[in-house]
C-alpha cells in the first residue's frame, strides 16, 4: 500500500488504514499505564494477565485487520501484492526467530521477549512494501 495521495488508495487500503491507526492510537493510550502499573505496584493474581491480554488485544486487532484487507480488497494486483508482503514477511520474520531461537538456546545470544516476533513482521513487510516500489519504479 504505497500511495501518495489518499485518492491512490482503493476503498479497502482506505478502510484498513483507518482501522490501523485507531488500533496503534488504543495501543498508544493503553500500553504505557499497564507498563507503569506493572513497574510501580505488586500486581498478582490474575490480574497481569488481564494486563497482559488487555495490551496484545490492539495487536491481535492489526493482524485481523490485515485479514480483512485481503478479504476486502477487489483490486486483483493490490491484493497480489499485499500477500506477497505478507508470504515475504512471515517466511523472514519466522526464519529470523528459529535462527535467534537456536542462538538463544546455544548461549549465543540474550532472550528477546516474544512480542517482538510481530513487530518485526511489519518491519519486514514495510521493507518488503519499499523494495516492490523501487524496482516497480526503476521499470
Amino acid at each position: 500500500m504505497v500511495a501518495l495521495n489518499k485518492s491512490d488508495l482503493t476503498p479497502a487500503q482506505r478502510a484498513h488504514t483507518r482501522r490501523i491507526l485507531w488500533l496503534l492510537l488504543a495501543y498508544a493510550i493503553i500500553l504505557p499505564p499497564l507498563v507503569w502499573i506493572r513497574a510501580n505496584t505488586a500486581v498478582a493474581g490474575y490480574i497481569p494477565i488481564l494486563m497482559a491480554i488487555a495490551a496484545s488485544l490492539p495487536v491481535l486487532g492489526i493482524f485481523a485487520s490485515w485479514g480483512r484487507y485481503v478479504s476486502d480488497e477487489r483490486d486483483e494486483y493490490h491484493q497480489t501484492m499485499a500477500l506477497r508482503r505478507i508470504a515475504v514477511a512471515t517466511n523472514a520474520t519466522m526464519g529470523a526467530a528459529v535462527v535467534w531461537g537456536f542462538l538463544q538456546g546455544f548461549g549465543a545470544m540474550p532472550l528477546v521477549e516474544a512480542y517482538w516476533i510481530p513487530c518485526i513482521w511489519v518491519l519486514m513487510q514495510g521493507m518488503f512494501a519499499c523494495i516492490g516500489a523501487f524496482a516497480r519504479g526503476a521499470e
